[in-house]
C-alpha cells in the first residue's frame, strides 16, 4: 500500500509511533524500519543490535539506529530472545535507506506469539497514523 511517497507492504504489522515493521513466522518476529521511518531518520550510518541468545523484554533496547539527525533506541513490546541480526545491515546501515523492507534488522523468538497481534497493527489499522504523518511531512517539506 502507498501513502504519499511511502510504501507499506500489506503482509506486515506495524508500530506506527516507532516506524517499525514486523513479520511473524511462527514464534519468530523479524523486525525492521518502515520506509517512512528511514526517510524521517535520514541517512542511517550505524546500527547496533543485541547479540544472539540475549533475552529481551519491553524495557530492553533491541537495537539502536544512528543518523546525522538523531539516535533512535528501539524496544520490542514483547519478551523473547534474539536469534539473529542482519550482518549485512550492520556492516552497511545505508541498506535500510535503500530498501527498508528487505533490510531487516533483527529476528526475535518471542515467548508468547499470541501477544504479537495485540501489540502491533496491520496496515488497515495503521493507515490513519501513516496518512497523518505523511501529510505532516509534506507540510514541512513545502515550508522549508
Amino acid at each position: 500500500m502507498k501513502v504519499g511517497n511511502f510504501s507499506f507492504p500489506d503482509d506486515l504489522l506495524y508500530d506506527t509511533d516507532k516506524h517499525v515493521w514486523i513479520k511473524i513466522e511462527g514464534d519468530v518476529v523479524t523486525v525492521g524500519m518502515t520506509d517512512m521511518g528511514q526517510y524521517i531518520a535520514g541517512k542511517i550510518f550505524q546500527v547496533t543490535v543485541k547479540e544472539p541468545n540475549e533475552k529481551v523484554n519491553s524495557r530492553s533496547n533491541l537495537f539502536t539506529l544512528e543518523s546525522a539527525k538523531w539516535i533512535g533506541k528501539f524496544r520490542l513490546p514483547l519478551e523473547g530472545e534474539v536469534i539473529e541480526s542482519n550482518k549485512e545491515v550492520i556492516e552497511d546501515p545505508s541498506r535500510i535507506n535503500k530498501d527498508p523492507y528487505s533490510s531487516w534488522i533483527v529476528k526475535v523468538k518471542v515467548s508468547d506469539p499470541a501477544q504479537v497481534r495485540s501489540k502491533f497493527k496491520d496496515i488497515k489499522a495503521s493507515l490513519p497514523d501513516f496518512e497523518r504523518e505523511a501529510s505532516r511531512l509534506v507540510r514541512e517539506a513545502s515550508s522549508a
